[in-house]
């Protein structure tokens, strides 16, 4: 990401892309069983060899996107120390964690959404990369849907109705067996080392921890099976 004066557009509003990046989970979930995502309240952290990024949701419709990617951060290699970028951030911050992580050469970017807008602490002049978008490399489906779609065909999920699909049920929260099945019906062989029945309990359970699998009615579950 660049040094630009103003906040890049790209990143868009953050509960749009929570969306996306859960529908990225989902993907990474039907084509391996220990996919590089974490989940804990409301922050969902990407992490892969060269670094990671975490997208936090907040009460009042604020927002927290941070991250590094450890090769391309100007903010914390280029100068004699990091940048601190924790300059004129919020009081409603994690501040705490997040010093320790900037301190310990640990965080190449912090952003976040606040009155509407994505704000940062400024940069030096020096800093012409924060590591951004290199931090998502391969997860660039968080920042708009046609780089979303994209995904689905690195995925070997090139079938774009079958995508749509998914898509639409993931945003109505709809997700079951079926859905996974029908995508990955779309490419039997996405690349994945597992079997598909391998797959799809893990898949379900990051559904129901991401809050977008289906509700099964009470008189519709099996006995023995608790919801």
């Amino acid at each position: 990401m660049t040094n630009e004066p103003a906040i890049p557009v790209q990143l868009g509003r953050p509960e749009r892309m929570w969306e996306r990046a859960v529908v990225l989970v989902l993907i990474a979930v039907t084509r391996m069983a220990r996919p590089g995502f974490r989940l804990s309240d409301c922050e969902l952290s990407c992490s892969h060899s060269n670094g990671g990024w975490n997208l936090v949701l907040k009460p009042g419709g604020k927002a927290i996107f941070y991250g590094q990617d450890a090769d391309c951060s100007d903010t914390t290699y280029q100068g004699d120390k990091p940048v601190d970028l924790l300059v004129d951030a919020p009081h409603w911050l994690p501040v705490d964690r997040l010093r320790e992580l900037n301190d310990s050469y640990e965080l190449g970017y912090l952003y976040w959404w606040e009155e509407g807008r994505w704000q940062r602490a400024p940069y030096p002049d020096y800093v012409e990369d924060d590591g951004l978008a290199a931090s998502c490399d391969g997860y660039a489906g968080i920042f708009d849907d046609r780089s979303l779609a994209d995904s689905f065909a690195d995925a070997g999920y090139r079938d774009t109705a079958a995508a749509e699909r998914f898509i639409a049920r993931v945003a109505e929260g709809t997700v079951n067996e079926s859905v996974f099945r029908d995508l990955m019906d779309s490419a039997p062989d996405p690349g994945s080392l597992l079997p598909r029945e391998s797959r799809l309990p893990s898949a379900m359970e990051w559904a129901i921890r991401l809050g977008v699998a289906e509700r099964v009615p009470a008189d519709r579950v099996p006995a023995g099976r608790a919801l």
